[in-house]
């Protein structure tokens, strides 16, 4: 039997169809799938993203499984729909440890939730949506936004990118790191935004 004999079978599944039909409903409800083994639950979220216009979040039980399943719907649908929602601590409510790669991870998330683009398949777990989270209001305090040809002087921006906690470095290698030569490169192409974290 091919992967596509297989999505066949679950697309005119009639479970499938109930899932969808109240998915697409003006007040669709929560759904916990059990009893599935191996790839049939990301054969049956890979169908429901196809049949519904709205982001279908997904948490599993702990950040393994939901990368094992991040990389099955990958495959699936494609690498742009489905994101990763991780937690942002290096360990689990260590404050101090923020891990700056999966801090990038979740703002993506969150942007693309915020700018309404087409929807997407969101995988996380319990911990990751424990964190609070900024608002919106708060998050547009902490822009500082440069435009093409804007003069500046460049201890404020210094002085900015410190306030926003970043750490200056000869070259930039993760997210949370600022070069004084990057920066200058940066205004001088195209407008840049940078946001606190």
């Amino acid at each position: 039997m091919s992967q596509q004999d297989i999505q066949a079978f679950y697309a005119d599944h009639p479970h499938l169809r109930a899932i969808t039909a109240d998915l697409n409903d003006s007040q669709p409800h929560p759904y916990l799938l059990k009893g599935m083994i191996g790839s049939a639950r990301s054969l049956l979220i890979t169908k429901l993203f196809e049949n519904t216009d709205i982001p279908l979040l997904i948490i599993m039980e702990d950040k393994e499984q939901a990368a094992y399943y991040l990389n099955d719907l990958e495959r699936l649908i494609n690498d742009k729909d489905v994101l990763f929602y991780p937690g942002s601590y290096r360990r689990p409510y260590q404050i101090e440890e923020t891990d700056n790669a999966n801090v990038l991870l979740r703002a993506e998330v969150l942007n693309r939730i915020n700018s309404r683009k087409k929807p997407s398949v969101i995988l996380t777990y319990p911990e990751a949506l424990s964190e609070k989270v900024i608002t919106k209001k708060e998050l547009n305090k902490s822009i500082l936004e440069l435009k093409v040809g804007q003069e500046i002087d460049s201890e404020f921006i210094n002085e900015a990118l410190f306030e926003y906690h970043f750490e200056r470095v000869d070259f930039v290698t993760e997210p949370g790191e600022f070069s004084f030569v990057a920066v200058l490169s940066m205004c001088s192409h195209s407008a840049m935004i940078i946001r606190s974290g």
